[in-house]
């Protein structure tokens, strides 16, 4: 009887001792969660019990995982740090910002999707926002059906990353960004760290009514090994300062444009203008027409062409580098 009283003492001891030392797993993280325009951050972010924000249901959400908006709302800005997909297509979803940026990127090896949403920077209130979509770091970013605008003190795409990555923009519509003030504003930048490249593709979109550039490729980072390259089509860009700049300064890597069955009119200065002796842009199929000057090629710049161009009615119209390039 002692020795069965002793050995009770003893399970009892080690359930108490285990019982210290014991911690309780983290809530574990959903790998699809949901927001609601009626929503609250205090919620699981489950189906039946959505968040109120994207930065409320980013926490409860795993790496690799997917937010999906339920009901039309406003979702407040957010930093993006792991693996996500912002799912909004079926619903009207609003990201509204003043004076900082609406979603910014950061987080090494990322990958990263936004769709379905409607990003507004005030440009009209006078405290605008600064960037619509901020990439700083990561592997790849996609935008896909969504719009954005009045980011005046800085870009409705800003895609500057750390370490090399790719951007997809599909079907997306940039307008009223950029100010005057600054060169460094406007509708797209893309522009890697030095020694970085930087690739993206461009479809179905439309780059209108920005101060500056619609669309930047620059190399402005130092050094042979940095690049940026951008493959567009079926896209327009109207009613910039410029529509599209290349710019490679001395020292800095190739700067790259392929240009295919897009539109560059109504540009106040310049359609299309490659900047420096590693800028390059190739043209097929696009209509360069109401812009000041159609084509600008300076430092050393160059810009081909493939014989199908509809180069006409600008103020000065310019010309392509030569030869032309076949178009078979």
């Amino acid at each position: 009887m002692i020795h069965v009283i002793k050995r009770v003492a003893l399970i009892v001891v080690a359930v108490v001792a285990t019982g210290l030392f014991y911690t309780a797993p983290a809530a574990a993280q959903a790998t699809r969660t949901w927001i609601s325009g009626v929503g609250d951050d205090a919620n699981p972010c489950s189906r039946t019990a959505p968040c109120k924000t994207f930065a409320g249901a980013i926490s409860k959400t795993a790496g690799g995982g997917e937010i999906n908006c339920l009901d039309p709302g406003g979702f407040g800005g957010v930093t993006i740090t792991k693996s996500i997909t912002l799912m909004c297509d079926m619903t009207e979803s609003g990201v509204l910002v003043a004076a900082t940026n609406a979603i910014i990127v950061n987080g090494s090896g990322v990958v990263v999707q936004i769709n379905g949403l409607d990003i507004e920077g005030l440009g009209q209130t006078g405290v605008a926002g600064v960037n619509g979509i901020y990439f700083l770091n990561g592997a790849s970013l996609t935008v896909r059906n969504t719009k954005i605008r009045g980011f005046r003190n800085g870009y409705g795409i800003n895609f500057a990353p750390s370490a090399n990555a790719t951007l997809v923009i599909d079907n997306v519509q940039i307008s009223e960004s950029g100010i005057g003030s600054s060169s460094a504003t406007g509708g797209i930048l893309i522009s890697p760290a030095a020694g970085i490249t930087a690739q993206a593709t461009i479809t179905n979109t439309q780059v209108v009514n920005n101060i500056n550039a619609g669309l930047r490729i620059d190399t402005i980072a130092v050094g042979a090994a940095t690049a940026a390259s951008a493959v567009v089509s079926n896209s327009v860009f109207a009613n910039n300062t410029t529509g599209i700049q290349l710019k490679a300064p001395p020292g800095s890597g190739p700067a790259r444009l392929m240009l295919a069955n897009s539109v560059v009119s109504g540009n106040s200065t310049a359609g299309i203008v490659s900047n420096g002796t590693t800028s390059v842009g190739r043209v097929g199929g696009t209509v360069i027409t109401g812009n000041g000057n159609a084509l600008t090629l300076s430092a050393g710049g160059v810009l081909y062409s493939y014989g199908n161009n509809q180069l006409d009615g600008n103020t000065v119209d310019g010309a392509f580098t030569l030869p032309v390039i076949p178009t078979h």
